[in-house]
């Protein structure tokens, strides 16, 4: 490949040792009253947002992500369609990946290590979903998609790694009561994510060193811009106000707690430490630079297959409640299957009702013939309630796609 696999670089396993080893050293240092809301004998890190299943029913698996080698789609058009983008319509970009920091790399899950974590059966489902609404190849939208994630995961760890840097010099905690403040906080308030998103966005917009195409960048704007609370806001170009929002969450945290000259301190090397420079990091300490953080896959699996559920629309609630209720649909006519007449004039053929999942191309020509992305389906079924309130839609919208004169 012209470039590595998601814009990851090598790992550096020694780096990596030596953060974990140098954060637990600072840490033990820093006074910092326990969180009176995670139970002392807990194992799991803290992390709002984080959808993920207990192992105690399935086995956890870890690997390395291998900057050199792209993982290969098992996803075809009569597969099963498996709604990732309404997980992160609901629950925000950690529904596909989060950051684990390296103070917490003896806790569950992925003990004994910390970083960044794709979690692989959700990812893989977002970039088939991506691949059938472009039309781009399943290996350009995995690519994109973990640029655009390690991206947004790799700004959580800048923040963590500054945090560390003024904890070391000025002796008392700043991440984990920032931390704590944010997880008490509504989403909306979660301005973190916010600039993490535009991050994200910003790295894989397409340019002439990173060529990916327009319409997997105008997917994965599209998946932001529907996403939930502040994540949404990174579509946003102007983040001043959420990078100012964020330093005071962070000097609010530990309150009045140390002289005036450290909270200002801390205020200062947080707005001059907001930006995100791959190439070239000047504010950190050379073990701390952004290539030292790793990026694993994660998944959890019985039997050889992902216990992870699939966040799916049915056969059932597209036939008689997404194409009857919100479309408006009439029946048109019926042969060996049943067609519908929609709201902007289309015919769309009703899926197979003996069976319960949709297929891939079911549900991207429905969609398709409705107007409407993969993300906006799952944030108007949020909406309506699941087709149930603010039905008939208004506006109609046209198809996205120019009709070939019947349904398919």
């Amino acid at each position: 490949m012209h470039k590595p696999f998601g814009q990851i670089p090598w790992p550096n396993p020694v780096a990596a040792s030596n953060v974990a080893d140098a954060a637990r050293h600072v840490e033990s240092s820093l006074d910092d009253d326990p969180d009176p809301d995670v139970h002392p004998g807990s194992d799991r890190f803290p992390r709002p947002g984080l959808d993920i299943p207990s192992a105690d029913d399935s086995q956890e698996v870890v690997d390395e992500v291998d900057p050199a080698s792209l993982p290969v789609s098992q996803g075809q058009d009569e597969e099963s369609h498996e709604g990732a983008a309404g997980g992160v319509v609901e629950g925000g970009v950690e529904y596909l990946a989060f950051y684990k920091s390296f103070r917490d790399v003896m806790r569950a899950p992925a003990r004994k290590r910390w970083g960044i974590f794709f979690i692989k059966k959700r990812c893989f489902a977002l970039a088939t979903d991506m691949s059938f609404s472009t039309g781009e190849s399943f290996a350009d939208c995995l690519d994109a998609l973990a640029a655009f994630l390690y991206t947004h995961e790799l700004y959580h760890y800048r923040f963590d790694a500054h945090c560390l840097q003024m904890e070391a010099t000025g002796g008392l905690p700043v991440y984990r009561p920032y931390r704590r403040l944010v997880a008490k906080r509504p989403i909306n308030e979660w301005h973190e994510e916010s600039i993490a998103n535009f991050y994200g966005l910003k790295a894989v917009q397409p340019s002439p060193r990173f060529p990916y195409p327009q319409p997997v960048y105008d997917y994965l704007w599209d998946l932001v811009a529907n996403s939930p609370g502040a994540y949404a806001g990174g579509i946003d170009k102007q983040q001043r106000s959420r990078k100012e929002h964020m330093v005071q969450q962070a000097s609010a945290a530990f309150g009045n707690a140390g002289p005036t000259v450290w909270q200002d301190l801390v205020k200062s090397t947080i707005r001059t430490g907001m930006g995100l420079s791959k190439p070239r990091e000047s504010t950190l300490s050379s073990y701390l630079h952004l290539d030292n953080c790793p990026v694993y896959w994660i998944d959890w699996v019985k039997g050889g297959k992902s216990v992870l559920v699939p966040y799916a629309a049915s056969v059932a609630e597209i036939n008689n409640d997404f194409i009857r209720r919100y479309l408006a649909g009439v029946q048109d006519h019926h042969s060996d299957h049943s067609y519908y007449r929609i709201d902007n004039g289309e015919k769309v053929k009703l899926p197979n009702p003996h069976r319960a999942d949709l297929t891939n191309r079911e549900f991207h020509n429905i969609i398709g013939k409705a107007g409407m992305t993969s993300p906006q389906f799952y944030k108007e079924r949020d909406r309506t309630s699941v087709w149930r309130k603010g039905v008939p839609r208004s506006p109609v919208l046209p198809p996205r796609f120019p009709s070939k004169g019947g349904a398919s």
